[in-house]
């Protein structure tokens, strides 16, 4: 198949907008697998030649490891138990925490109603030793 000079480089000029189609590529290749291409055009013949070459090769297939996703899922789950644990262990330490802080409110509470009762009682006992005296002056006047 002869292809023009002109039709080659507005094809060319096609392919480095990005605006070719796959047949007018398959063309390209198939004008730059020849020798018989212009050699105003030796650079796009060593890059058509490079696509094709490279095209050909294979690619070494990677190993992958299968042992890897097992342990993957042992950690997941060793990961989900210490954080259900470390969640256990906080909500047991803030409920510690706040009975704490309750006992400690209570026992205030206690002892400033104590308090108030004992400086009551001591005001009490402090009349009473009025009524004492007076108690045993009655019993020696009528003795």
């Amino acid at each position: 198949m002869e292809f023009s000079k002109a039709y080659i480089n507005k094809l060319l000029n096609l392919y480095e907008e990005g605006e070719t189609s796959l047949e007018q590529e398959k063309e390209l290749k198939l004008y730059f697998s020849s020798d018989d291409y212009d050699k105003d055009f030796e650079a796009y013949a060593f890059l058509f030649k490079y696509f094709e070459k490279e095209s050909k090769t294979m690619s070494p297939q990677l190993k992958t490891k299968d042992k890897k996703s097992s342990n993957h899922f042992w950690i997941n789950i060793a990961a989900s138990i210490c954080i259900v644990l470390g969640g256990l262990w906080y909500y047991e330490y803030y409920v510690n925490k706040q009975e704490m802080k309750e006992a400690r409110q209570a026992f205030k509470t206690t002892q400033n109603a104590l308090n108030f009762l004992s400086i009551n009682m001591n005001e009490g006992l402090e009349k009473l030793e009025y009524v004492e005296v007076f108690s045993t002056q009655k019993n020696k006047i009528i003795k």
